[in-house]
């Protein structure tokens, strides 16, 4: 409401002020500060005091202490509360005259949100016709209400104070449960005033309820593990499935609290009780039991309802601890799941490894067998052969010497075959023959380096071979061509010693790399012109060298177009490719990383950064375990 605004235009409030004198019954206002700031003119007729005297005053400046005290504290309970209030007060003009005067009083703001107190008073009767009894019982009836009202702000700050407390506090959300409980339990001794407060979940099958946590308040300790069962106390449970609230004033008296007398109550000097259920999703999952020693004691709806709100902080807890459980249990399992699929996918990935490479091994040993035997028998035929044509081209010569002037027969021929061009041709024949008879023997000594069936154990061999070998194979896709330059490989092989692995493993691991720096570059180039690639041709870059005492490195280098890091996360992942289906399975990069990491105890790791190139580091040891 903004019907009194204290800061009107002049006109306004000449006006407001000339409404309210009109009124007969005595009319103020005061400010937050309990200073009057407006008084009717029936009001200062019933004091004794001007209007200019009154404004900016206060109780305290014009009556007895005894009554300014009353007055201060009933204005105080409409400013704090915001509750209308009437009653009856004693008041004492300034002829000494003490009248009792019925007074209502209620809050208002103005449009700024200043709050003031607006009371209007009535009289009732005249202390001379007021007979002593009656004023002295109006005192005592005046003085218990201020007691009670007092106390009941008490218990009212006390509850605010507590429920501000648990709602701020963090402690509720801590992981450990019997941590968040004991606070509550602290804190709700503390806000209903009580010595014991204990919080009871029911037991497996709800035989029971059991403490989870008792705080003594006195002690200042906290204790727990006591159980209290159904069939000893029935009337009790048949309580608490039937109440959200149980209080008892007496424990003794009340049925439902009787049974406790001998083995609880009276032992421990209890002598009122407050339970409140604990109710979650659907049902009643424990209590929370407030005990005060000693005396009896009526509890108040106020009461009541604190403890009602204590029962939803600890629910809070239960639910949370509950849900964090689940949580906890889920993530356990889905780790489980993760780890089984990876275990499955790692299985499969060396199946299929294994499978591949036994394959790919004997196809490789059996194409170089079989080339092997007819290379053998042309390389071994080439000498003799040589040295056969040499010595008929030296009788030649010595026809030629000896019988200068052939037949026309002999000279037609010797016409017809150019013999003189096939003297000179015919060696380097034979020559470019042997040439590629090299070149087919080292063709298949690179594919049996490659497939090293013998070699399932560990062994010491020389990096830089099965490296050699793996280019040799992929020649056919680095050199150049008519329409295109090629790939440029650069070797920086440091000075290696020979290193334990499994040979045919690792030639895998450099031939998955190797074709993927291949075709990364292939697919750049195809989207460059000649110009483009004649200025910045295609580079593999191959170095090795010892790291430390115990470990080499293997670096493969290209200078493509990099690879994007939510790719380059994923690179080593089983079944992961880039390529489109039909031209890669997943499995190259993931079976590599096995080879390194668990077959040789190594690290492989790719460096890559958008349009700057990718290098994929290789470190393993000298000696295997």
């Amino acid at each position: 409401m903004a019907f009194f605004h204290f800061v009107p235009q002049k006109s306004s409030q000449t006006f407001l002020w000339s409404i309210l004198n009109t009124i007969t019954d005595p009319i103020f206002v005061k400010d937050r500060q309990h200073r009057w700031v407006f008084v009717n003119d029936a009001f200062c007729q019933l004091i004794g005091y001007e209007q200019a005297t009154l404004i900016g005053k206060s109780d305290y400046d014009f009556f007895y202490k005894t009554e300014a005290d009353i007055f201060w504290e009933r204005d105080e309970f409409v400013f704090t509360t915001g509750l209308t209030d009437e009653n009856e007060e004693l008041i004492t003009n300034c002829q000494g005259e003490t009248h009792i005067i019925y007074t209502k009083k209620s809050l208002l703001s103005d449009e700024e949100g200043n709050s003031f107190l607006v009371g209007s008073v009535r009289m009732i009767a005249s202390k001379d016709k007021i007979e002593t009894t009656l004023l002295r019982e109006t005192i005592n009836k005046l003085e218990q209400e201020i007691y009670e009202r007092q106390e009941t702000e008490k218990r009212f700050r006390r509850h605010s104070n507590s429920l501000q407390q648990l709602v701020q506090s963090e402690k509720l959300q801590h992981d450990d449960f019997q941590i968040a409980i004991q606070y509550i339990t602290e804190v709700a001794s503390l806000g209903l005033d009580v010595a014991r407060v204990s919080v009871w979940l029911y037991t497996e099958k709800s035989l029971g309820i059991q403490c989870f946590d008792l705080y003594e308040q006195e002690k200042n300790c906290h204790s727990d593990g006591l159980e209290l069962f159904v069939c000893d106390f029935p009337k009790y449970f048949q309580a608490l499935k039937e109440e959200q609230i149980i209080a008892v004033a007496d424990v003794y008296t009340d049925p439902r609290t009787s049974e406790f007398s001998t083995t609880y109550t009276t032992p421990l000097g209890i002598g009122a009780m407050l339970d409140a259920r604990i109710w979650s999703r659907g049902e009643v999952i424990g209590v929370v039991c407030c005990e005060h020693l000693g005396t009896q004691r009526q509890w108040t709806l106020e009461e009541e309802s604190f403890i009602g709100s204590i029962t939803d902080f600890v629910r809070l807890v239960i639910e949370s601890r509950d849900r964090k459980n689940a949580e906890a249990a889920l993530r356990q399992q889905t780790q489980q799941l993760e780890e089984t699929l990876k275990e499955l996918q790692r299985t499969q990935t060396q199946m299929i490894q294994s499978e591949k490479m036994s394959s790919l091994g004997q196809l490789v040993a059996g194409v170089a067998h079989e080339i092997n035997n007819p290379v053998n028998f042309i390389y071994g035929n080439i000498t003799p052969a040589n040295n056969y044509i040499h010595d008929l081209l030296n009788l030649i010569n010595l026809y030629q010497e000896h019988y200068p002037y052939p037949v026309d027969v002999i000279r037609e021929e010797i016409t017809a075959i150019d013999l003189e061009f096939l003297m000179t041709d015919l060696p380097k024949l034979l020559s470019s023959m042997k040439i590629g008879a090299d070149r087919i023997r080292q063709i298949v000594l690179s594919l049996r380096n490659f497939s090293r069936l013998d070699e399932a154990e560990y062994k010491a061999v020389d990096i830089h071979e099965g490296i050699d070998s793996t280019l040799l194979i992929l020649e056919n896709r680095l050199k150049a061509k008519p329409d295109y330059p090629g790939i440029k490989i650069i070797k920086e092989y440091g000075k290696l010693p020979l290193i334990e692995c499994y040979a045919g493993q690792l030639n895998q691991v450099f031939m998955n790399i190797l074709t993927n720096a291949i075709d990364t570059l292939e697919e750049r180039d195809e989207q460059r012109t000649p110009q483009e690639i004649q200025a910045s041709p295609s580079k593999i870059r191959i170095s090795t060298e010892i790291v430390n005492p115990n470990q080499i490195a293997i670096k493969i280098t290209d200078n493509g177009l990099g690879i994007p890091e939510d790719i380059k996360q994923r690179i080593f992942d089983p079944f992961f490719t880039t390529k489109p289906i039909g031209k890669g399975t997943g499995m190259g990069m993931s079976i590599s990383y096995q080879i390194v990491t668990e077959n040789h105890h190594g690290t492989i790791d790719c460096i890559s950064f958008p349009g700057d190139g990718t290098e994929f580091v290789i470190i393993i040891p000298l000696r295997q375990p």
